[in-house]
């Protein structure tokens, strides 16, 4: 089911939905607290009665499967907050890592099972391990109201997390105050799965012309460059994993392309100014970054499913690059751009 949530990335830009997945780590974390409980329903205690005494393969798997339902509440939020773990690693990864991390996550949920039930089967095998067990006591409420804080503070990360970086006005208003002492953005995956690596074979295209606002400096028209400037656009949101660790280079890149005759453009897919405003303020980017507020010109004109993604159009007008990343040899890459200058 987590490995599933690897396909939802688009939904994870909303931040009605991470507000959702925030109030549902808190609702775990007060119920281990005791705030309030969800009652067993009495039909599973009556089929742990009526199985209790089979025998045999058949009889052991109905009686682990009816007493799973019976523990659920005890182990249910602690697992529900596993699965939660591990569907958001997997939105941060792709390919042979995407594959690895979902061994990982079934890895780590045998382990859970495992230890659920080790007690079990070394209790049925060795009598004499009963009398070793730690008995019930005051230390199991403390472990458990533990793992209770964690929850909640969790859920506490990912509220910071919709104020600062996603879509949902409301939020962003209400932890304004938080700016004076916000850490650099949180991150988070694409929104959807990313495009092919890198792609470098150039592009005879001309590429569509669009006018955007500019982060508080008017607006940019692309046209106006043709003939005067080769032009790099970058593609990115402050909840993109990756664009986040492309953050550095595009900054060494846009200087080195500006002393070349080449204007570098960071393009915000759908965010509020405000947040873009204060990522370029915690990151110190002094290029400009043009807003794509309703997601016309990434997704409509240059047809992009995923993020990061750059575009680089040289002099004359035409796309010669697409890729989720800088080109490694960038004085080649900078010597295409300015083709037709």
């Amino acid at each position: 089911v987590a490995a599933v949530g690897g396909t939802f990335g688009s939904i994870m830009g909303n931040g009605l939905v991470l507000y959702a997945i925030a109030m549902y780590y808190l609702i775990m974390g007060l119920f281990l607290l005791g705030v309030f409980h969800f009652p067993n329903p009495r039909i599973f205690s009556t089929l742990q009665a009526k199985t209790a005494n089979r025998k045999g393969l058949l009889g052991a798997f109905v009686i682990g499967g009816v007493s799973g339902l019976i523990v659920g509440p005890c182990t249910g939020p602690i697992l529900a907050i596993a699965l939660g773990a591990i569907a958001t690693t997997l939105k941060n990864v792709q390919g042979t890592d995407y594959i690895l991390q979902v061994v990982k996550g079934g890895v780590l949920l045998f382990l859970f099972g495992f230890g659920q039930g080790a007690l079990i089967l070394l209790a049925g095998t060795f009598t004499g391990v009963l009398y070793k067990l730690p008995k019930a006591g005051a230390w199991m409420e403390i472990i458990k109201k533990g793992f209770a804080l964690l929850i909640i503070f969790t859920a506490s990360l990912f509220f910071v997390f919709v104020g600062q970086n996603t879509d949902f006005p409301s939020m962003t208003r209400i932890l304004a105050s938080l700016e004076s002492s916000s850490t650099p953005a949180p991150r988070q995956e694409a929104f959807t799965e990313p495009s092919s690596p890198e792609i470098v074979k150039p592009s005879p295209n001309m590429a569509p012309d669009f006018t955007m606002a500019s982060l508080g400096k008017g607006q940019i028209t692309l046209s106006q460059r043709r003939g005067k400037k080769g032009v790099v656009l970058v593609f990115f949101a402050t909840w993109c994993v990756k664009c986040m660790k492309e953050v550095p280079e595009i900054k060494q890149f846009a200087k080195m392309a500006q002393q070349q005759n080449i204007t570098l453009f960071s393009i915000n897919y759908k965010q509020p100014a405000e947040i873009v405003e204060r990522f370029k303020k915690s990151n110190q980017i002094f290029h400009e970054i043009l807003l794509d507020t309703e997601g016309t010109v990434t997704t409509g004109k240059f047809g992009i499913t995923g993020l990061p993604h750059i575009i680089g159009i040289n002099a004359k007008g035409e796309i010669i690059y697409r890729g989720t990343a800088l080109p490694d040899n960038k004085d080649e890459f900078i010597k295409n751009l300015r083709q037709g200058l």
